[in-house]
């Protein structure tokens, strides 16, 4: 009997639902997608025991946005092993150095390749972060 390989978790906070649907699509085969539409409904969700393996967010959301989302997280030792890549619209140098300051691993500008996204998150899993399953 083959062992199946338990896909990874990816959490995707966005107040847009169209960007929900385009990333949901694209990692549903080899990722269980969650979509939340604000850092507060995705906070919620980690601390209800859902801890995502990749976090993908906008900056610029309603009740809670990025930046504070990243600085709860980045709280809760046992959550810091979660990879958080920003996807914004917001293309100055100081939204990037805000979201790094706030420990955010990754920040790609919107409109953004979904091939580049995809290498950007496996390259977490095979040379930074994790070893493959």
């Amino acid at each position: 009997m083959e062992v199946q390989a338990k896909k990874r978790k990816l959490l995707l906070i966005d107040d847009e639902p169209l960007m929900g649907v385009l990333l949901k699509n694209k990692f549903k085969l080899g990722y269980e997608v969650a979509v939340k539409l604000n850092g507060l409904e995705g906070l919620s969700y980690i601390l209800d025991g859902n801890v995502p393996d990749v976090v993908i967010l906008d900056l610029n959301m309603p009740v809670m946005g990025g930046i504070e989302f990243i600085q709860e997280i980045r709280k809760f030792t046992y959550l810091h092993q979660i990879v958080i890549i920003v996807l914004s619209g917001e293309e100055s140098a100081a939204s990037r150095i805000d979201a790094f300051n706030a420990c955010a691993d990754d920040f790609l500008i919107k409109p953004f390749n979904m091939a580049e996204l995809s290498i950007r998150i496996e390259r977490f899993f095979t040379r930074y972060k994790f070893d493959k399953l």
